[in-house]
């Protein structure tokens, strides 16, 4: 069982708090795998470069939770684990304002053009005026939310652990709809962010299904199947789909934990191809490639055409690597759990980079405006590296 194994599984249903018990007791007695030393560059001809660092906060320890950045042309946002939400100007990483909301979010920072959204443990939402961080409203739902909200045209989605998505009125917080389903009885301690795509939101479950919502009410469109998992046990039959989700010329991309990365039809949900790989955290997408970091810690980029290998990356195992990105140019970063920016080209996977950009564990997926990328560390510290 992997380290990420071992900080993922978690209980979810109380009815199954002995079974659970059985198999977190003896995950406990395994020694996590050694990670990957970090060795000398042979072909570094990416030179990545820090244009600034600020301490935004204190960080939380908790492995589920991530603190996401929003960025948006002028302004970098991010929170604390204790409520404090700081506002930046994105060249310079000069302070303009910072909030103290005395709340303890347990997720990142979703936005649109106008507010920011995020949520606590206590299943408490806010939306936050971008100017001055002063609240526009709150509201509660069910449970917990480890998912960043995501804004829509006039909504706003929300995920509670307890197997519910809200949409939400963006202008006052009023609910619109609700989608439930079935949480399985031993799932990853973990809720994939909702996708907002054109007059839909696709949500990834914790039985591996995709699920494809209408954004105005919420019926379902369909649900997709990525794999079909058979194991003998419980643990052998996680399979949730919580990784990082992308949609891209009429086709939706989507990986779940001991299942298969695929590409899938926006309008029946059927797989046009897939391709067994496990993954946890998700994956990316430009105009030839998807890319995911498996559980493992390898970096697989795969032909959007017919999902054939191109290249597999396994220089940087058991770091807890984030979620890939690619970079303008077609290469790849990924985040390792000591703050190191990873390079990889984009042609063969060879690491062309690296760089370390804040002193902790980078638990999301590489935020990038323009040639510069924004991460932010366990610690509570964000950065911002020029490519």
């Amino acid at each position: 069982m992997t380290r990420r194994s071992q900080q993922l599984k978690k209980i979810c249903l109380a009815a199954s708090f002995c079974l659970a018990f059985t198999a977190c007791s003896n995950t406990a007695k395994v020694k996590p795998p050694e990670p990957q030393a970090l060795q000398t560059l042979e072909a570094a001809t990416a030179e990545p470069s820090l244009l600034w660092s600020k301490k935004v906060g204190k960080g939380n320890a908790r492995s589920v939770v991530q603190y996401t950045p929003y960025i948006t042309e002028e302004r970098v946002f991010a929170v604390d684990a204790k409520g404090q939400m700081s506002a930046l100007e994105r060249q310079s990483g000069d302070m303009i304002w910072q909030v103290d909301l005395d709340a303890a979010p347990t997720a990142g920072v979703g936005g649109d053009e106008r507010y920011l959204y995020l949520a606590t443990g206590d299943g408490k939402v806010y939306c936050l005026n971008q100017l001055d961080g002063s609240v526009v409203w709150t509201t509660s739902v069910s449970s917990e939310v480890i998912a960043a909200p995501t804004a829509g045209k006039g909504f706003v989605i929300v995920r509670s652990i307890d197997g519910r998505v809200y949409s939400l009125e963006k202008e006052s917080g009023a609910r619109k709809w609700i989608y439930t389903y079935t949480v399985p009885a031993l799932s990853l301690h973990g809720n994939g962010r909702p996708l907002v795509v054109d007059d839909g939101v696709l949500v990834g479950l914790d039985n591996g299904r995709l699920a494809a919502l209408r954004s105005i009410d919420g019926r379902v469109f369909w649900e997709a199947r990525l794999s079909d998992n058979t194991g003998r046990s419980e643990i052998d039959r996680l399979n949730d789909l919580d990784g990082i989700l992308s949609a891209r010329d009429n086709s939706i991309y989507a990986v779940n934990y001991q299942g298969a990365v695929a590409q899938i039809d926006p309008k029946s949900g059927e797989r046009r191809w897939s391709v067994e790989v496990s993954s946890a955290v998700g994956l990316d997408v430009n105009d030839t490639t998807v890319i995911i970091t498996d559980e493992f810690d390898s970096v697989w980029a795969l032909s959007l055409l017919d999902g054939q290998l191109l290249w597999k990356h396994e220089g940087l195992s058991n770091r807890l690597l984030t979620a890939p990105a690619f970079t303008l140019d077609g290469d790849v970063l990924v985040g390792d759990y000591e703050g190191y920016l990873h390079v990889l080209s984009g042609a063969n996977g060879a690491q062309i980079g690296r760089i370390r950009a804040v002193t902790e564990q980078i638990t999301h997926k590489p935020v990038l405006v323009e040639n510069t990328v924004y991460v932010l560390g366990r610690s509570g510290k964000l950065a911002a590296v020029s490519l």
